[in-house]
């Protein structure tokens, strides 16, 4: 995405024209004094990412994936989960980056995955056993079966 081309149009005629150049390299230029905020020129819109149910004991994926720990075998293709919401430059197969995150980077400013994923917590049954049932959490760490 070229921002010397979105931008060029509003640009004052003494403005240096390749705003890509200084963008990726800002120690080589100076923002003048009441330059407006950068910040300020931009429009920032939500990703329409879906968020894909997960239990509590999932792994932070942004842990994992720094860490260089591959996505376990048999896990759901994630590809296919988010296949559809990709930006037309991400590359295409997710499954293949997450089971080698060593060979991969996340571009600064990538969607926090934590923010793709709804932590389901697992509901707790009740079921009715008489008064004098043994306490199950205590007979199993101490190694007792339960009747």
């Amino acid at each position: 995405i070229s921002i010397t081309d979105k931008l060029e149009d509003f640009l004052p005629p003494n403005h240096p024209l390749n705003l890509d150049e200084m963008l990726q390299n800002p120690f080589d230029y100076e923002l003048p004094f009441g330059h407006p905020d950068l910040n300020e020129m931009m429009n920032i819109t939500e990703l329409d990412m879906p968020k894909i149910p997960v239990y509590f004991d999932h792994p932070d994926v942004i842990t994992s994936f720094t860490a260089a720990r591959a996505l376990p075998p048999g896990h759901v293709s994630v590809t296919d989960l988010f296949e559809d919401y990709l930006p037309s430059d991400h590359p295409l197969n997710l499954d293949e980056m997450l089971q080698n995150p060593s060979e991969y980077e996340l571009p600064l400013g990538h969607p926090d995955f934590a923010d793709m994923m709804d932590v389901r917590h697992l509901e707790t049954p009740s079921i009715a056993v008489y008064f004098d049932h043994p306490n199950a959490t205590e007979s199993f760490i101490a190694g007792r079966a339960l009747p």
